[in-house]
């Protein structure tokens, strides 16, 4: 990694603007772009090469939006497997960086790629001895979580697990299809975002039948973790079209071959572990009248929204 200090000079090198008019740093791609902006200049920006990514994905790669949190999180524009803000994108099983369909996800009739043809399930995770009953053929990310039973324990009821609790970047689906600083968030980083924002419930995104809320950048210390759900007005001090938000579309989840709840509810994993039951992941979860997190079963097909570092001091 390399850390180059801000001068006038090497941000014109870098692609990166900074206007004593507008007080902003942006940074900039080579077709003019830009990547995202600052309020303020950093006094420095580093820089990590990523290695190219090979990991086949549909849609596009998302743009980071600054919606003020305390941690510096940037959270994308959209999720992966999509183009905009208003498409569901593609759904995953927790630690599998590939959908189980070639085409068609976000329908009830996808084009299953060969041997997935169960879709979304136990006896197609890839983290699975599938010679095993369920959660006890689990051969990754298991913890000492108190089961006696399963992979996890010899025959003496010693635990020979892996204690991993949260995704390795070779199992996160962000990672590996987006590349960059590009992750899934973690448990931490989906709390933060329900508990610092403004979010609003809506049908009607951008003029289009999407529904899901829009997470706006909260204004003030009093609007951070309000929940306008539906039915209810949000505050005139919000608008769509002028303010910082993000959009997260009530995408469903995918279970054996079945397209469930598109429409009412969000379903968002996590990169976390459920350290009390090692079955189980980390993940946002919403409706039109809640927005909280659960923990569940890996196998399901869940939306992800990634997340990447804003700049550190």
């Amino acid at each position: 990694m390399t850390r180059f200090f801000i001068s006038a000079l090497a941000l014109l090198g870098m692609g990166v603007m900074a206007t004593e008019a507008s007080a902003q740093f942006s940074v900039y791609d080579n077709e003019g772009k830009v990547l995202f902006t600052m309020p303020t200049t950093p006094a420095y920006v580093d820089f990590t090469y990523q290695a190219p990514v090979t990991s086949p994905f549909n849609g596009t790669v998302g743009t980071p939006v600054d919606l003020g949190l305390t941690s510096g999180t940037l959270w994308a524009d959209h999720n992966i497997g999509a183009t905009n803000a208003s498409d569901a994108g593609d759904y995953y099983q927790w630690g599998e960086t590939e959908t189980h369909y070639s085409a068609g996800g976000n329908t009830d009739a996808p084009t299953w790629k060969e041997g997935y043809s169960a879709g979304y399930n136990w006896s197609t995770y890839k983290w699975m001895d599938h010679n095993k009953d369920s959660w006890e053929g689990c051969t990754k990310y298991t913890i000492a979580d108190g089961q006696k039973s399963g992979v996890w324990y010899d025959s003496e009821g010693n635990f020979i697990g892996d204690n991993k609790k949260e995704l390795e970047d070779a199992d996160d689906v962000a990672v590996q299809t987006w590349g960059g600083a590009w992750k899934m968030p973690t448990y931490e980083q989906q709390t933060e975002l329900r508990n610092e924002c403004y979010w609003v419930w809506t049908s009607t995104y951008n003029g289009e039948n999407v529904n899901g809320y829009i997470v706006y950048k909260a204004k003030k210390d009093g609007d951070k973790g309000v929940k306008v759900y539906s039915g209810n007005t949000p505050s005139s001090d919000y608008d769509v079209a002028t303010d910082v938000h993000i959009f997260l579309p009530a995408a469903g989840y995918r279970w054996d071959s079945y397209l469930n709840y598109v429409g009412y509810y969000g379903y968002y994993w996590s990169r976390s572990l459920d350290t009390n039951y090692s079955l189980y992941a980390y993940f946002l979860y919403f409706g039109s009248s809640n927005v909280d997190w659960y923990s569940s079963d890996r196998n399901l097909g869940f939306s992800v929204r990634p997340v990447c570092p804003g700049v550190q001091e």
